[in-house]
């Protein structure tokens, strides 16, 4: 038994190198571009960034990812039917669509703000919306070969993307003026640059498996076959995706309504340094064992085969609970310290707040994780009231106690929404546990 063990890890041993890799890579060039970024644009230039960030997480991650979810949950589906050529056919003809309904929705949108915001906030916008389907594209690609353990690329394009966008925007800062929307600007030609050369790789997949020829001669409609299937399970992400985002971008709209930009520029640097660990493990964890859950767990027909891949979920949430509060005791001591190694003096204000901050993001990705064991049974819908109560309470929470005590007020607000979203993942998972007769120790 520990001799099979032990062979299982030394064959996934490349994998999980690579996946940390791309994770821990991604995080630096995360930190690092704080770091850059805060050394050429103010506190209120980088809170207006911080801002225009949560405008590309709407469309990239909120509105691309739900559809991603179901390319990737598909992927391995669609390989135990023995088709994907038909899933890259149907994968590509969905995609257009996304990027269609993205680039005319963020038309409409240009156009509203440019009649109620001056050009500045309307450039800024504009160019976020952009960033953000170029965004959206990326992850949908990255998330095939993710979920096809193509371990290598995904990491070098992940790191690649998050590396070069701070440092190309910082140069062209440095060359022009020290304005948001320049650095924008080096953000989305960081991004087309990054995706044009993982398009290229992702369509060698795609003639591989012969989809030009199959969608050559597929007359089936969008809403039919494998396209309804993935969209079925996708639509409930639709849902709480944007909710999903009004849970993590209300601390920063909360803080530039009532105290504006500059103070939202500080809190954002704490935020991003609490989040950063927090998002690397959960991703980490989520990039190297779900792949092997949802093979393990096929297409969900061999009881046996789901209770092990729920075993292997389950692991993971240990893991990921004893590195979070690892993290919160370095936060609780050297928390003043990191935010100066991360940006400087300017950004200080806040730092007492890192390890409670931490403590609340923490019981949200905690959350997340615990959403796999629903993903792994193909219920996403499952999480959508969750999703919708939790956000709810954040929005209110943040907007209201902000108002009243400020930076700390938004911190008790995504803590009491974070606490209500964990626990209730925390029934669920344990539902699904208990159905496959799963002793957890």
């Amino acid at each position: 038994m520990i001799n099979r063990t032990l062979q299982k890890l030394w064959v996934l041993t490349p994998e999980a190198s690579w996946v940390f890799v791309g994770q821990v890579g991604t995080g630096i060039a995360g930190l690092l571009g704080i770091k850059l970024l805060t050394h050429v644009l103010d506190p209120s230039e980088f809170g207006k960034l911080a801002l225009a960030n949560t405008i590309v997480a709407l469309i990239g991650l909120n509105f691309f990812g739900p559809f991603g979810q179901g390319f990737t949950r598909f992927w391995s589906i669609s390989k135990d039917r023995g088709n994907l050529d038909v899933f890259y056919a149907v994968t590509n003809r969905l995609t257009i669509f996304v990027c269609l309904i993205s680039f005319s929705t963020s038309i409409i949108l240009v156009f509203i703000f440019s009649m109620i915001k001056d050009l500045d906030w309307t450039i800024l916008i504009a160019l976020s919306l952009v960033i953000g389907i170029i965004t959206g594209l990326f992850s949908l690609r990255i998330g095939i070969f993710t979920v096809a353990r193509q371990r290598k690329p995904a990491a070098i394009f992940d790191i690649s993307n998050s590396f070069l966008r701070p440092l190309i925007a910082t140069f062209l800062v440095i060359l022009t003026i020290a304005s948001v929307n320049v650095a924008l600007v080096g953000y989305l030609v960081a991004a087309i640059f990054v995706l044009l050369i993982v398009e290229r790789l992702y369509s060698k997949n795609v003639s591989d498996a012969s989809s030009q020829h199959l969608e050559s001669k597929t007359r089936v409609p969008l809403l039919q076959g494998l396209s309804k299937e993935i969209l079925s399970y996708s639509w409930p992400f639709l849902v709480w995706g944007i909710f999903g985002w009004i849970h993590m971008s209300c601390d920063r709209w909360s803080l530039q309504t009532f105290h504006g930009a500059e103070v939202v520029g500080a809190f954002a640097v704490v935020s991003q340094l609490s989040i950063y660990p927090l998002s690397f493990s959960s991703g980490f964890l989520s990039a190297l064992f779900m792949p092997i859950a949802f093979q393990k767990a096929g297409d969900l027909t061999k009881n046996g085969s789901v209770a092990s891949a729920n075993r292997i979920l389950t692991g993971m949430t240990g893991v990921y609970v004893l590195g979070t509060m690892f993290l919160i005791g370095i936060f609780i001591l050297y928390h003043q310290q990191l935010i100066l190694l991360i940006s400087n003096e300017r950004f200080v204000t806040y730092s007492y707040l890192l390890p409670w901050l931490t403590t609340a993001w923490g019981l949200f990705y905690l959350g997340q994780v615990l959403t796999q064991f629903g993903l792994l049974a193909n219920k996403p819908q499952l999480y959508i009231m969750p999703k919708i109560t939790a956000s709810l309470v954040a929005g209110g929470a943040t907007f209201y106690l902000s108002f009243r005590m400020g930076a700390i007020g938004v911190v008790w607000g995504l803590a009491v929404a974070s606490i209500v979203y964990a626990v209730w993942c925390i029934v669920i998972a344990f539902k699904f546990v208990d159905a496959n007769k799963i002793s957890i120790r």
